[in-house]
């Protein structure tokens, strides 16, 4: 598994910056307060790419807050990509042609992704991209919470882009 993502490294890098720099071209005016990797490694590689603007977190908030959810819910939904408005995953990509059963490769997987959006912080995109201050970067895999990225991002570095909690 190593090996073979090692051969993706400058394949999965092109798409992740240039699904990027594509999807600015149109949403320059927004702020985004994270950024998810939102997968489903399972499913053949599933790689989601996924943006959250301060505007629709603040729909969000009205919409929830209506429905009588509490502070400590809403903080749940903020960096969990999969709770977040369909339009807000803008790129997909499978890696692989067949299903991944093994629990240690999908976390393998979702490791490398990690060490993706690292070497990701230094390039001109990430630069490009307008963020709030608190901006985050998250890699869920499906039903994950975003603590589970976190947790994920220790293991690597403790670095304030990847603290949720």
């Amino acid at each position: 598994m190593e090996h073979f993502l090692e051969k993706q490294q400058e394949f999965f890098f092109n798409f992740l910056t240039d699904s990027i720099e594509n999807f600015l071209l149109d949403h320059s005016d927004e702020t985004f307060y994270a950024f998810a990797l939102n997968c489903n490694i399972h499913e053949e590689g599933e790689i989601n790419l996924c943006f959250n603007t301060v505007e629709l977190w603040q729909e969000t908030t009205s919409y929830y807050t209506n429905k009588g959810h509490s502070k400590s819910q809403l903080e749940e939904i903020k960096y969990n990509s999969s709770d977040w408005d369909e339009t807000q995953q803008f790129a997909s990509l499978h890696l692989f042609d067949d299903w991944v059963e093994d629990e240690q490769d999908i976390e393998t997987v979702l490791e490398w992704l990690c060490q993706q959006l690292i070497l990701f912080i230094d390039s001109e995109t990430f630069k490009r991209i307008p963020k709030t201050e608190d901006f985050k970067l998250l890699v869920c895999d499906q039903n994950e919470n975003p603590s589970d990225s976190q947790e994920r991002f220790e293991k690597i570095g403790m670095l304030e882009i990847f603290q949720i909690e």
